[in-house]
């Protein structure tokens, strides 16, 4: 069985997503966040084994858009949409 959080969220609600969510949640964010800080093109380049080129442009961008894009929510609210996504 899952797990609800102890967490609540800014509405002083009980939070309903599963611990297991919060934490993938928090280890994504947090890892893509660590990769962006020390990346840059040729580095990222490497690790995808990429040639540096308009695809790897493309994909860099999508890369830092991802990394911009998931400062925007909390882990709680990944979370729950991490649950909704793996639902039954």
């Amino acid at each position: 069985m899952t797990e609800l959080g102890s967490t609540y969220n800014h509405n002083s609600q009980a939070s309903t997503a599963s611990i297991e969510s919060r934490q993938i949640a928090k280890e994504f964010t947090n890892g893509i966040a660590e990769y962006n800080w020390k990346v840059d093109y040729f580095k990222f380049c490497q690790l995808l084994e990429l040639e540096p080129g308009q695809y790897a442009d493309d994909q860099y961008q999508y890369f830092q858009q991802l990394a911009e894009s998931l400062t925007r929510f909390n882990a709680e609210s990944l979370a729950k949409m991490i649950d909704a996504g793996v639902k039954k």
